[in-house]
């Protein structure tokens, strides 16, 4: 019996050692941080303690025990020292000595294996990825490696296909993240054998492409490549879904899984603008900077003032128009950008019926130029939303002068800046600027998981009864009608602060609406779904059209 526990008990600790090493990132730091330390304090107090005593000499005291205590991560011990002492005979002292040792030679095995055990890692890892949910990035980029750490983070396996050329150290944060990565070409090409390796069709397989390289086009055609070869195994679209950064004008419907089209069963498609418009209208909503009143009517005007016209400045704009429409309200926007002429061309005439719908108005003139601080001064008391989307090359002076202006006269207005890696909200208060900071590329704006599923129970609703289940619905639904979905769905926040309730009262009571309250949201619903018509491109007939 003895001989068995003494076999078992050590590879059973070795085993689970081993497998620390290959699980969470963080669990692994903060257990070779707790075991470093109390290896340190382990010796230094043990052999501290022996030297001090076997040692005349004081220096040599410090030096044998500094000596000895490294000598426990680099494998050497200095036992035979202490065995002469009298207090090394107690069993628990030597328990303590040889725990020091074990606990210094794990933290040292670790970094070993690490440093060069990574390639046998991270095989392991990958047969470890091929049940459960799996996420694939087919390209390597400070987005999507963001992305990856987040994910792996929450306990996610991640997938990274990389070049053969891809730098050490970029594949070294791979590896610190918990992920795996991969460079074949199987892997880049998106072939058959490459989803036979990952195990797609396996019962229930759930596997999410996030396609968000730096080249639109090339995240198109891979995620092109892996449906048609998802296809050819005849994959079970179910549990599949498709992160896809591209441009708005890409016909989504050729991926798209629906009744009649082979393809994934969820797709989220974005621009990297759009991803700033998506924080602002999430976390700072144009619902909270107006009051209503008991009928839900709004009780002040929706005024706008977007500094910078590029795609950024393009992007929020849409997102605003559709955001910024209730009953009682006049939504109005100024744009200012010396170069707006030859930045807006296409996109004055792909939006004309929204520019013709709108009271938004342009001036050629710069952020900082006097006409703007003029118009700033005059309407800052109206004014309910900025938008700082210049490129940042003036943003730090605009966000400084804008809000101190802002904070004598409105606070409540919403000053956000959009960079292309983040956007930032910046309030004055009693302590100076303040900022609060969302990145652009964070995991629950780029997915849009959430979004989707209020989507589709929304969806639902407007189906009806007609016998069908939600993802069936969901399924017959084209890629615009989705979209419509998403946009209502995102709306209801705003419902329910006009009409003064929570979620929480809702579900426990019910809207219980006044004939007026309902009035109004109707009014307001119908000129939120105007606005989604005119923000993708619709137009109103002409007379003669009609």
């Amino acid at each position: 019996m003895k001989i068995f526990i003494v076999v078992s008990a050590p590879c059973a600790i070795m085993l689970v050692l081993i497998a620390n090493l290959l699980l969470k990132p963080q669990a692994t730091k903060k257990i070779l941080i707790l075991v470093g330390g109390l290896a340190n304090f382990l010796g230094f107090f043990l052999y501290g303690y022996g030297y001090s005593i076997d040692e005349e000499n004081t220096v040599i005291a410090i030096l044998k025990t500094l000596f000895a205590v490294i000598g426990m991560f680099l494998g050497k011990d200095s036992l035979k020292d202490m065995s002469n002492l009298s207090f090394f005979e107690l069993l628990p002292i030597q328990f303590f000595f040889y725990i020091a040792q074990i606990l210094a030679l794990y933290v040292t095995a670790s970094a070993a294996m690490t440093a060069f055990g990574s390639g046998l890692m991270n095989r392991v890892r990958g047969i470890m990825l091929r049940r459960g949910e799996l996420n694939v990035f087919p390209f390597v980029n400070d987005h999507t490696l963001y992305l990856g750490s987040e994910l792996c983070s929450q306990g996610e396996k991640v997938l990274f296909i990389c070049d053969k050329n891809m730098p050490g150290e970029v594949l070294g944060k791979i590896r610190d993240m918990r992920a795996v990565h991969t460079s074949h070409n199987a892997a880049s090409s998106a072939t058959e054998s490459f989803l036979k390796t990952i195990a797609m069709g396996r019962p229930g397989r759930e596997v999410t492409v996030y396609a968000v390289g730096d080249s639109a086009a090339e995240n198109i055609a891979y995620a092109r490549s892996f449906r048609k070869s998802m296809k050819n195994l005849r994959v079970p679209t179910a549990g599949t879904r498709l992160i896809l950064c591209a441009n708005e004008y890409f016909d989504i419907s050729s991926l798209m899984n629906t009744d009649t089209h082979y393809g994934f069963e969820n797709i989220h498609v974005f621009e990297d603008t759009s991803l700033a418009a998506r924080i602002m209208i999430t976390d700072c909503p144009p619902y909270k900077t107006l009051t209503f009143d008991e009928n839900a009517c709004a009780n002040e005007d929706f005024h706008v003032m977007i500094v910078g016209f590029g795609t950024m400045g393009q992007a929020a704009l849409k997102a605003l128009v559709m955001h910024g429409q209730f009953a009682g309200s006049h939504f109005s926007a100024m744009i200012f950008d010396p170069a707006g002429k030859s930045k807006s061309g296409a996109f004055k005439l792909m939006y004309e019926g929204m520019l013709n719908h709108y009271d938004i108005s342009f001036s050629d003139k710069d952020g900082r130029s006097e006409e703007a601080f003029d118009y700033l001064r005059r309407h800052a008391g109206d004014l309910r939303y900025i938008v700082i989307a210049t490129g940042g090359q003036t943003d730090s002076e605009l966000e400084y002068s804008y809000a101190n202006i802002l904070h004598t006269v409105n606070p409540k207005a919403y000053l956000m800046s959009c960079r292309s890696s983040e956007v930032t909200e910046i309030r004055t208060e009693e302590d100076g600027i303040v900022r609060k900071t969302w990145p652009l590329y964070n995991h629950a704006i780029v997915s849009g998981e959430a979004m989707d599923r209020r989507a589709k129970e929304l969806n639902q609703h407007y189906c009806g009864n007609n016998g069908k289940t939600a993802e069936e619905n969901w399924i017959a639904c084209d890629y615009f009608n989705r979209l419509s979905s998403e946009a209502a769905a995102d709306f209801v926040p705003a419902f329910l602060h006009m009409v003064g309730k929570t979620k929480e009262d809702v579900l426990k009571n019910g809207l219980m609406l006044t004939k007026k309250q309902e009035e109004t949201l109707y009014r307001t619903e119908h000129e939120r779904w105007c606005a989604f018509l005119f923000a993708h491109r619709y137009q109103t007939m002409s007379i003669e059209e009609w």
